[in-house]
């Protein structure tokens, strides 16, 4: 599978990728994980001076920090540090684009209203973790556990989440049935409108990994977890995108193979949001992992041949600007740009601090 294109639709694909490049990788200070990342930059020391200590002292998982000392031996300062780490991440989702979707260009839009700004805002090491995914999805589609599983081991190097990459390679690939398919949905919707708590129940049952500090550190989630997702308009759009692409899913598997690991990867994202609602830090970090189905289902659904296609790409695009707009109307996501001029660590800590607080 791939799509080269015209000349035409690679020059927009340069375009668009240099836009969003430049748009998401030159950024100030946004969100809030930019609290701990920079004083964590500042203070790395280069490659040659990394020693075994430092990665006790910075608390991040041990392939992110050598990554990040070796962007600072380059001679990047923060903010080169995050465009170098932009570029990689949305290189990486050309590449997949190109694979697997209809489209260069369309793609960039899903990202960007899909939990993209998020990821490359926020979650510097989960974003690290999912590119490697994505380079791995070729080993997964032609079933090459070795490359596969090697691919998303040095993933865990970046964020321990991905972990969860590793026993998907069983089940990312399958035809995981329609009875499966609906009754998951359905479950995952008891279980969240019914408020019914099941992970808290079983992670505190887990007696046997009382010893342990994995033990410890998922209880303190539990019991410090501050999650309140309700029924809203973020669980509506999430319903009607996998109620879509369930009803559409055979004649999106005829239109690409690949498309049977995008869809299963959203039902995932589906499933696990609702399932993990109790638990803030699973329900935003387990979920966003398999959030590439919607950049390429929504991409590809724009090029198959149904009745209400075009109805659907115009929903489509008007449900990801609904969700692009409310989600930066947060005063810690005023933008600025290096292009233009940025507000100083220091004042937009000060100004962002209260609010995380708040929460």
């Amino acid at each position: 599978e791939g799509n080269g294109g015209s000349r035409t639709s690679r020059s927009a694909a340069n375009a668009a990728f240099i836009i969003v490049w430049l748009f998401i990788g030159f950024r100030g200070h946004l969100y809030s994980d930019f609290i701990n990342y920079y004083p964590f930059y500042e203070d790395l020391p280069t490659i040659n001076r990394l020693t075994s200590a430092s990665f006790t002292r910075y608390m991040f998982e041990p392939g992110f920090v050598i990554y990040s000392s070796v962007v600072k031996s380059l001679g990047f300062d923060y903010f080169g540090w995050g465009a170098v780490g932009s570029f990689i991440d949305l290189w990486v989702c050309r590449q997949t684009f190109r694979r697997y979707s209809s489209s260069l260009v369309l793609p960039f839009l899903f990202f960007i209203a899909y939990n993209g700004l998020v990821i490359e805002f926020n979650l510097y090491r989960n974003a690290k973790a999912i590119d490697l995914f994505l380079l791995s999805l070729p080993a997964l589609q032609h079933r090459r556990a070795t490359r596969y599983m090697l691919l998303n081991t040095l993933g865990i190097t970046f964020h321990l989440s991905s972990v969860v990459y590793l026993p998907a390679y069983l089940v990312l690939h399958r035809n995981i049935g329609s009875a499966v398919r609906w009754c998951g949905i359905v479950f995952a919707n008891i279980i969240f409108l019914g408020r019914i708590n099941v992970v808290n129940r079983i992670i505190l049952s887990l007696g046997v990994l009382q010893p342990t500090a994995l033990y410890d550190k998922l209880t303190s989630h539990v019991q410090h977890s501050t999650a309140s997702y309700a029924l809203s308009f973020g669980h509506i759009e999430r319903t009607i995108a996998i109620l879509l692409f369930t009803v559409l899913y055979g004649r999106m598997e005829q239109q690409r193979r690949s498309n049977r690991i995008f869809y299963n990867c959203l039902w995932i994202y589906y499933v696990t949001f609702l399932i993990f609602h109790e638990i803030e830090v699973l329900a935003t970090r387990i979920p966003i992992l398999f959030v590439c189905g919607y950049w390429i289902l929504y991409t590809n659904v724009a090029t198959l041949r149904f009745r209400w296609r075009q109805v659907v790409l115009l929903a489509a695009i008007a449900l990801a600007f609904a969700k692009i707009i409310p989600a930066n109307l947060s005063p810690a996501a005023r933008y600025d740009n290096l292009l233009f001029g940025i507000e100083e660590y220091a004042s937009r800590r000060r100004e962002v601090l209260p609010l995380l607080e708040k929460d």
